[in-house]
Parts: structure tokens; C-alpha cells; sequence
């Protein structure tokens, strides 16, 4: 004897559950954390965003340096999204710096999406923190929080993160550090994105 259990059986495809934070819902926004850090590939040193924390390579250091009067950039790239999403809210970069001999250093920061043809759209404007200045060496942490202009990262593209140490005239050394295995060398970025209904 066959027995009937209609539809209810079992659940249609394509249905799935997802569990978000109340504050998640009531902002319509989630958080990913990323973790900035050089990675040794095919092309040499690159700085990638990752999801989780990993030391950085010893060959690359643990930090980035401006010697003298100057610019350094890096741009810290995620690896290329697989579902889309729309980037909104405020971005927050955390990160530790350090300053030797006399010397004005700051950090400017900016988010940017890259696009599948390698061209970059910049979601945020560049911001800087205050000049920190130092005879001797000196680490100090920072938070930025980058406004951003709402934005859809498609299927195929990435995010990145442009910092860069800045040495005005009086000269010396900056540093920034990007060693995720040493609390004390952290560099992140807390990124939001729309929950879609």
C-alpha cells in the first residue's frame, strides 16, 4: 500500500536557510572581516586580502616601509567574488604604524572594486590619518572609517584596498605592518555589505 505524503515531504530545491545577527538585520547590513597581507605568487610579492588570519611570508617581512621622503602604495586585492554583492555603509580599516627618526607619517586609505577587465572603480573617497611624528620609533594604531558610495561587486570581480605610507619633507622612515599571526602587527579591513531580501 502506497501512502501520500504530498509536497510536504520534502523540501523544493533551490530553498535555503540562512542565519543572520539581529543587528544585522536591523542595520540591513553584514560585516566580513578581511585580513591584509603579502602573499609570494607566479608574479612575485602581492598583497592580497584574506578571510582568515595567516603570518606573512618571512622573505616578504612583516611591514611595509617608506624610507625617506616619499610614497609608498599597496593595494591589498580579495580574490574574485562568486556571487555578487552590493557594497554600502562604512568600510573600517584597522592598522598599526610605526615612525622613526624625525619625521611626519600618515596612511591614506581608499576602496575600490576591480573590475573583470582590470579596470578599477573607487567606491570611497582617500582618507588620512593624522600625521603621527616621532624621533624615536614609535607604533600607534589607527582607525579610518571610508564612507562608501553604494556599489554592486559582480560575479567575477574583486575588492581592493589602497593604502599608502606617506614621508613628508622632514624625511625618516614609516612603516606599516601586516603580520596577521601577531596581534600586535594586525592589519584589517571590516567591510559592509547590503543583506539582499
Amino acid at each position: 500500500m502506497s501512502l501520500n505524503f504530498g509536497l510536504s515531504l520534502f523540501p523544493s530545491r533551490g530553498e535555503l536557510i540562512e542565519t543572520f545577527d539581529f543587528s544585522d538585520i536591523a542595520t540591513g547590513l553584514g560585516f566580513e572581516l578581511f585580513y591584509g597581507t603579502p602573499v609570494i605568487d607566479s608574479s612575485g610579492t602581492t598583497y592580497s586580502l584574506l578571510p582568515n588570519a595567516v603570518a606573512s611570508n618571512s622573505s616578504t617581512g612583516t611591514s611595509s616601509v617608506q624610507i625617506g621622503v616619499g610614497t609608498k602604495t599597496m593595494e591589498f586585492d580579495s580574490s574574485v567574488f562568486n556571487l555578487p554583492r552590493t557594497a554600502k555603509g562604512t568600510a573600517y580599516i584597522s592598522m598599526i604604524k610605526q615612525s622613526s627618526v624625525t619625521l611626519a607619517q600618515s596612511i591614506k586609505a581608499q576602496i575600490a572594486i576591480v573590475h573583470a577587465d582590470l579596470s578599477v572603480t573607487n567606491i570611497s573617497s582617500e582618507f588620512e590619518t593624522t600625521q603621527t611624528l616621532a624621533i624615536s620609533p614609535t607604533k600607534t594604531t589607527d582607525l579610518l572609517a571610508l564612507p562608501l558610495t553604494q556599489t554592486t561587486i559582480k560575479k567575477g570581480e574583486k575588492l581592493r584596498m589602497i593604502l599608502k605610507i606617506v614621508i613628508d619633507a622632514s624625511g625618516g622612515n614609516g612603516f606599516l605592518f601586516h603580520d596577521n599571526a601577531d596581534s600586535t602587527k594586525i592589519l584589517h579591513l571590516l567591510m559592509p555589505f547590503r543583506i539582499e531580501s
